[in-house]
């Protein structure tokens, strides 16, 4: 029994003196920018984030949107500090020759685009490819790398054929843009290696972009010259305002110059004024003037303030003065006010834009006072 506890005894000693020559190591885990730190799938914490560790390992996975995941392995004899600087998620680009293989996620058969194609991942990716007529590859990819892979033609299926070319522009840096895929595919000057019948479109500010057919008798080097758009100052009175077709996009105040990549349609606006839809061509002039129509607003002022304004025949009331209208045509309003004897005055376009209307009072001892609302108007204004 002595024997026994004994040894029980000396194993606790033991035991404990190991801990105390090793102990816990205590160790700090920090990233640049803070991420949030998952362990088995659990999320237990944000960096910087601490914890013990006698043996073994832990494995951990460092996570912020927008940047690249990180694996971290830790054992007790790393270093106590530990930081890491995360990478921003750029794109992950992958060709293929020949281009147009579909990229599916090997996972569950997702499908992540077509080749040529920029993907944006967080974490590494295996990948399949497949194009009709070409075997299928399957590809493990990285966040922010290019790749680059050859497709193998299937037995018996004949290849398509390929041209390496070289395009360059004295314009400037033309974007190259596969209009299959919707992608850039590059910028000059630049080496392509293109499967003949690929169509491809030349972008670049200020020009016309230009859509094109590479044949298998294209030559390896193509010097891009695009047109210069059109490019047309839009004039109209001051202040004037011009907008996109539809009247929801602001463009900018006359003269505004525009450029033209085709037929487009523009507003012209300023208040007071009727607005003018313009059209504006390729083969407009580089100066288009828009004159616009001024809105006949007529004011009538009363004296006193405050009649009534009346269609004649003084049934339909219009509003109290000043009262202000458009007068597009001919116009009579018959004018009343309580105690003050109706008046009735014509407006036309030609009007002075404030019509002033005094108001003669009836006078108390006036044997029609009574009757004032049915009295004829004193006063009849010409146009």
């Amino acid at each position: 029994m002595k024997d026994s506890l004994s040894k029980t005894l000396m194993h606790g000693a033991v035991l404990a003196a190991a801990m105390l020559l090793f102990g816990c190591s205590s160790f700090r885990l920090s990233a640049t920018p803070a991420a949030d730190i998952y362990e088995n799938g659990e999320k237990i914490g944000r960096t910087p984030y601490q914890f013990k560790l006698m043996s073994g390992m832990r494995q951990f996975t460092l996570r912020r949107y927008g940047y690249v995941e990180e694996e971290v392995t830790v054992s007790s004899l790393d270093p106590n500090r530990l930081h890491f600087d995360l990478q921003w998620v750029g794109r992950t680009r992958i060709d293929t020759r020949p281009p147009g293989a579909k990229v599916l996620r090997a996972e569950d058969g997702e499908v992540l685009g077509t080749t040529p194609c920029g993907l944006f991942l967080s974490k590494g990716e295996r990948v399949e490819l497949q194009l009709k007529g070409y075997e299928a590859v399957e590809r493990d990819l990285t966040p922010n790398q290019r790749y680059v892979v050859d497709l193998k033609p299937e037995s018996g299926f004949k290849s398509a054929f390929y041209k390496d070319i070289m395009f360059v522009s004295d314009q400037g840096s033309v974007a190259i843009y596969d209009r299959v895929a919707g992608e850039r595919i590059g910028i000059t000057p630049v080496r392509l290696n293109l499967e003949a019948g690929s169509s491809l479109e030349y972008r670049l500010p200020g020009f016309r972009s230009k859509k094109v057919l590479i044949s298998r008798n294209a030559p390896h080097r193509i010097a891009i010259q695009l047109d210069p758009l059109t490019q047309v100052t839009i004039t109209g009175p001051s202040g004037a305002e011009v907008y996109r077709a539809g009247g929801i996009e602001k463009l900018g105040e006359v003269p505004l110059r525009v450029q033209v990549d085709g037929d487009a349609l523009f507003e012209v606006k300023k208040e007071g004024y009727y607005q003018r839809s313009v059209a504006v061509s390729p083969q407009s002039p580089s100066r288009l003037m828009v004159d616009l129509e001024q809105i006949p607003y007529k004011t009538i002022v009363t004296d006193p303030p405050g009649a009534e304004v009346y269609r004649l025949g003084g049934l339909e009331k219009l509003g109290t003065s000043p009262f202000t209208t458009v007068v597009e045509g001919e116009r009579v309003f018959e004018i009343k006010k309580k105690g003050y004897r109706p008046y009735v005055v014509g407006l036309g376009p030609t009007s002075p834009k404030q019509m002033k209307v005094p108001l003669n009072p009836v006078p108390r001892d006036d044997p029609d006072a009574a009757a004032i609302g049915t009295l004829d108007s004193e006063v009849v204004e010409s146009f």
